[in-house]
C-alpha cells in the first residue's frame, strides 16, 4: 500500500534565523516582523493557489489508491499446564536449566514471547502464500523481501499491559481481512506448538537417557543383592544383626551363669570334686560353643560374625544405592510422561478473545488527512523558499 511521506530538508527555523542575521546590521538587530509578515502577503495567492493545487492534486491521487479494511482480533495466551504432571514435573525445572532444557519463561507462567513468533519469516511467507497477497499489493516481479515489507506495513500487534495481544492486519477485502487476522492466530500457535514439542522431544530425550541409565544401575544393584543373598544368606541386616546379637548375648550370658555356679561348687567342694570337674566341662563346652558362633557361619547367614560388618557395611551400600536410585526414577517418572504427551498434545497457546468481524468502512487511506497534509507541507515550503530568495537579495544588496 503506497504511503505519502512529508519531509522537510530544511528547517524554517534555520532558514528565519539566518534571514534575520543578514538583516540584523541594517535592522538594529530585531527581526523584521512586519516587513516580512506584508513581504509574504504579497505572494498570499500564490501561497494559496499552490497550497491548494497540491492539495488538489494529491486528492486526487488518492482517489487511485485503493481502500484497505482493517480487522482486528483479541487474545490472550493461554495458562501453563497445571496438571498432575505437570506439577510433578516442575520440581525438574532448576535441574533442567543446567542443560538448557527448561521453556522460555514469561510473566506467571511457561510462555514464550509471541512477538518473537509473530514476526517469523516463517509465519509471514505463509501468510503471503494462503492469500496471494503479491497479487494484492501488486508486487508480482518484485522480491520477496519487498512482499514480507509490505505485509509488515498492513500488520500491527500490540501488547497491552494486561497481557491480551490485539493483532490488526489491513486488506482490500474486509472479509478476507477478517479471516487473515483468525488466519494469523493459526498459524501463530501452530509454530508455538511445534516449539514445544521441539522442547518437549529435547526433554524426553534426554529423561529417556536418564531412565536408561538408572534401570541399567539398578539391574546391576539387583545382581548384587542376590549375590550377597545367595552367598551369604544376607537378607535383612538389621533384623538378623539384631537375632544375631541376642543369641550371642544370651550364650555369653549362660557361660556367665556356668562359670559362677562353678566357683561356688569350687568353693563347697574343691576343684578335685566330680560335680566341679563335670561344671568345668560344661564351662568349657559353652566357651567353645560361643567361640565357635562368633567365627563360623550360620548364626546370621552363611558368613562368620566377625564379618559381619564388613559383609553388612557392603550390602547396606548397594541396598543404599538401590534405595536411592529407585527413588531418582519414581521422581523422574511424571516428567517422563509429562515429556511424552507433550510431544503428542496439540493446544491452542493463544486463546482468542474476540474474534475479528469484517470492518463496514475503510480504515486508509485517509485522504482528506493525506491532501491537507500535503497541501500544507508545501505552503510552508513556498514560504520557505520565498524568504531565502529575499535573504539572498538582501545580502547581495548590503554587499553592493
Amino acid at each position: 500500500m503506497a504511503k505519502l511521506k512529508l519531509s522537510g530538508a530544511v528547517s524554517l527555523a534555520t532558514i528565519v534565523y539566518g534571514y534575520s542575521s543578514v538583516l540584523s546590521d541594517d535592522m538594529s538587530n530585531s527581526f523584521p516582523t512586519a516587513e516580512t509578515i506584508r513581504y509574504l502577503l504579497r505572494y498570499k495567492w500564490l501561497l494559496m493557489g499552490i497550497t491548494v493545487v497540491v492539495a488538489l492534486g494529491t486528492y486526487i491521487y488518492t482517489r487511485t489508491l485503493p481502500n484497505y479494511y482493517k480487522s482486528t482480533i483479541n487474545c490472550v495466551p493461554a495458562t501453563s499446564d497445571q496438571g498432575l504432571l505437570g506439577g510433578a514435573a516442575g520440581g525438574l525445572g532448576s535441574a533442567l536449566k543446567d542443560f538448557g532444557l527448561s521453556k522460555l519463561s514469561g510473566g506467571g507462567g511457561e510462555q514464550y514471547e509471541f512477538v518473537l513468533i509473530f514476526f517469523t519469516r516463517q509465519i509471514q511467507d505463509s501468510m503471503i502464500a494462503r492469500f496471494d497477497l503479491r497479487r494484492e499489493y501488486e508486487l508480482e516481479d518484485k522480491p520477496m523481501k519487498d512482499v514480507r515489507k509490505e505485509f509488515e506495513d498492513n500488520l500491527d500487534v500490540e501488547l497491552h499491559a494486561e497481557g491480551n495481544y490485539e493483532i490488526s492486519i489491513w486488506s482490500r477485502d474486509s472479509v478476507k481481512a477478517a479471516t487473515m487476522c483468525q488466519t494469523y492466530v493459526d498459524y501463530a500457535n501452530g509454530i508455538a506448538n511445534n516449539i514445544h514439542r521441539q522442547d518437549a522431544a529435547k526433554t524426553y530425550g534426554y529423561l529417556k537417557g536418564r531412565l536408561g541409565l538408572i534401570d541399567s544401575t539398578l539391574d546391576a544393584l539387583t545382581d548384587s543383592l542376590q549375590y550377597y543373598s545367595r552367598t551369604y544368606l544376607m537378607f535383612s541386616p538389621e533384623d538378623q544383626a539384631k537375632a544375631s546379637a541376642t543369641a550371642i548375648a544370651e550364650a555369653k550370658a549362660n557361660v556367665l551363669q556356668q562359670e559362677t555356679i562353678l566357683g561356688l561348687l569350687e568353693t563347697s567342694y574343691g576343684p578335685n570334686d566330680a560335680q566341679v570337674r563335670a561344671q568345668k566341662t560344661l564351662v568349657q563346652d559353652l566357651k567353645q560353643r560361643t567361640e565357635s558362633m562368633l567365627r563360623t557361619p550360620g548364626l546370621a547367614g552363611d558368613f562368620a560374625i566377625t564379618d559381619a560388618a564388613g559383609i553388612g557395611a557392603r550390602y547396606m551400600r548397594i541396598l543404599g544405592d538401590f534405595e536411592a536410585h529407585a527413588k531418582l526414577k519414581a521422581f523422574l517418572m511424571p516428567s517422563f510422561e509429562q515429556a511424552q504427551l507433550d510431544q503428542m498434545k496439540s493446544t491452542p497457546s493463544l486463546l482468542v478473545v474476540d474474534s475479528p468481524i469484517p470492518a463496514e468502512k475503510k480504515d486508509r487511506p485517509k485522504r482528506a488527512l493525506i491532501s491537507a497534509g500535503a497541501g500544507l507541507g508545501m505552503g510552508i515550503l513556498t514560504m520557505i523558499v520565498l524568504l531565502a530568495i529575499r535573504a539572498y537579495r538582501t545580502m547581495m544588496n548590503a554587499e553592493s
